[in-house]
């Protein structure tokens, strides 16, 4: 058996707040002082904090970006109030120590090393190769934009098991709606684009579709300079 530790951070904290909840099941049976369960339920809620606050602090960002497009490159449109930075959620967890990856694989090659380990807890405990379970609901999409000869924007993602992907558009960045689902890779956006001579800046987010039903979490913001 050998064990595996998800090399993504949304999978990495999923897996890690999934070990520690169910730890406390196994500690006994494996032998594992009181000091590890708590060690790396402090670790994984503290996982779960900063990721958190990193996409908050990154959608800021990309809304501030927006709003300097739209405040240099936009129409006549008034602007709306300056984007407002994040407040995270209060009390912050306890702050451990850094590299929790480490003492995460650490504590699994302990666990492993207990002669009353067995396959049917690393599965549960989500910490065996090959036996990782797929969850639509950990699922972010990743794309980059070319432009098609026509000079239109191609959507370039990737399905892996998903169904598809909902694709939303902005044309201020702020403001998204719906422009289409996409089942097969790449997406070509056929909007008519601008007038001659005049450009315009698009934004694009996208989010997995499984079983017909929208899973998982919201890709980051692209955007495309497009140009009649």
């Amino acid at each position: 058996m050998k064990m595996y530790i998800d090399p993504t951070d949304d999978g990495f904290s999923a897996q890690l707040k999934n070990f520690s909840e169910k730890l406390p099941t196994y500690a006994t049976t494996l032998g594992l002082p009181d000091a590890d369960v708590q060690g790396v339920k402090k670790d994984s809620a503290l996982v779960t904090y900063v990721l958190g606050g990193m996409y908050a602090y990154r959608s800021t960002a990309q809304n501030y970006t927006a709003y300097k497009d739209l405040l240099r490159y936009g129409g006549d449109g008034t602007l709306g109030a300056l984007p407002v930075a994040p407040t995270l959620p209060t009390p912050a967890p306890t702050i451990t120590s850094a590299n929790v990856q480490a003492r995460f694989a650490a504590l699994i090659q302990k666990c492993m090393l207990s002669p009353n380990f067995t396959e049917a807890i690393g599965q549960d405990l989500g910490v065996l190769a090959g036996n990782a379970p797929f969850n639509p609901q950990d699922g972010k999409p990743t794309f980059k934009i070319e432009f098609s000869s026509g000079g239109h924007p191609n959507l370039i993602w990737k399905k892996g098991k998903f169904q598809g992907v909902e694709i939303h558009k902005s044309l201020d960045g702020v403001n998204f709606t719906r422009l289409d689902k996409d089942f097969s890779p790449d997406f070509i956006d056929k909007t008519d684009l601008p007038d001659a001579g005049k450009s315009a800046v698009w934004y694009y987010k996208m989010i997995y579709l499984y079983k017909d039903e929208i899973v998982g979490n919201w890709s980051d913001v692209v955007n495309v300079t497009v140009t009649g």
